[in-house]
């Protein structure tokens, strides 16, 4: 019988790393832009459960970066977080494109946790899952799910100390 286990949602750009509304000042359009919070990684490494990543790189569709380049920039999001994550999956539709992945959507982070428990032979229940995220399309997402919610920066702000 699968066990269940505690399941940690994270939004990517202004959660993990650092986005537009960071010290950045730009979208993370390829790897070289990718500089992760501290933080972050330490609240990861204390997480005792699965890890997912979940993001909006509408960015493709606009045509400001390629999806090579989205997903090498996520390549190296994991490596810098020092391979943490168990999944990271990512939506490349334009805003307001309808699609059925793009965040407030729940449905690419529902694919992404179906395909882990059948990997993992594991189950992942609401109340042992968390989303934190930095915008309101992430808050919506775990509404959306019936799973807890923490902004990004009060989750960052509650990391142990190195």
């Amino acid at each position: 019988m699968a066990k269940p286990v505690p399941l940690l949602l994270l939004d990517i750009d202004g959660t993990v790393r650092q986005g537009k509304d960071d010290a950045l000042g730009k979208f993370v359009n390829e790897p070289k832009d990718v500089v992760v919070f501290p933080e972050a990684v330490r609240q990861m490494r204390a997480w005792s459960g699965r890890i997912l990543g979940v993001s909006n790189q509408g960015g493709v569709a606009l045509g400001h970066l390629t999806i090579d380049a989205a997903l090498s920039a996520m390549s190296e999001t994991q490596r810098q977080c020092g391979d943490l994550f168990d999944d990271i999956r990512i939506c490349v539709h334009a805003p307001g494109a309808g699609c059925w992945c793009r965040k407030p959507m729940p449905n690419l982070a529902l694919h992404s946790i179906g395909v882990m428990e059948l990997r993992h032979h594991e189950i992942y229940r609401r109340f042992t899952t968390m989303m934190v995220g930095d915008r309101p399309e992430d808050q919506q997402m775990a509404a959306n799910m019936g799973v807890d919610f923490m902004w990004a920066a009060e989750w960052r702000a509650q990391a142990p100390d190195a």
